[in-house]
Order: C-alpha cells, then sequence, then structure tokens
C-alpha cells in the first residue's frame, strides 16, 4: 500500500522530471522520460509550473532514491500532461502503463 497524498512545497527543479520539496523529500514526475530524453526546455518549464507552490503529488511507486508520482498543480491540472502538451516533457510510455496513469485529456 502506498503512502498518502504528499503536498510537496517546491524548493527546488534540478532537472526536468524531478521535484525537491522544502523538506528535502524528492519526487519523480511519474510518466515522464529522464535523463537525455528531457526537452531542453523540461527544467525551466517545470521549476516555472511548481517553484515556490505547493503541488499535491500520489506517490505511485519508487525508482531509486525518488519517489515516482502522479503530481497535480495548485490549479489541478495534472503535471505530466502538462508538461506533455507544453513540449517539455516526453512521455514514458512503460512507466504510463506501470502506473497506470490513464489519459490527458
Amino acid at each position: 500500500m502506498m503512502a498518502a497524498t504528499i503536498l510537496c512545497l517546491v524548493a527546488q527543479v534540478p532537472d526536468g522530471t524531478t521535484l525537491v520539496c522544502s523538506d528535502k523529500t524528492r519526487i519523480r514526475v511519474a510518466g515522464l522520460e529522464s535523463g537525455a530524453m528531457v526537452p531542453k526546455t523540461g527544467r525551466s518549464m517545470l521549476a516555472k509550473l511548481t517553484m515556490g507552490k505547493k503541488v499535491s503529488c500520489l506517490p505511485a511507486g519508487n525508482e531509486g532514491a525518488f519517489i515516482a508520482a502522479k503530481c497535480t498543480l495548485p490549479d489541478r491540472r495534472d503535471l505530466a500532461c502538462t508538461m506533455i502538451k507544453a513540449k517539455a516533457g516526453v512521455r514514458s510510455d512503460t512507466l504510463w502503463k506501470r502506473y497506470a496513469l490513464g489519459d490527458c485529456s
């Protein structure tokens, strides 16, 4: 059984898929490709959307030192879908299925 929703006050955005909360919790946005697959605009867009804001993240699994989570912005938009629609994130079909993320609509 996964933990309850994490309310993450975003303190850092080290790359285009990772949020670091004010309490040092590291969250990887579930469903997005990481590393070399992240578009050049990924980090700046993720920071613009999340820095200093409270993002609601529902843990979906673990990816190494990170909690993989389905995150929702304060305005209720899905973070992964917002990144993909802005072409600042790339959907990972494997992770999308693993975490049963559903549609971006």
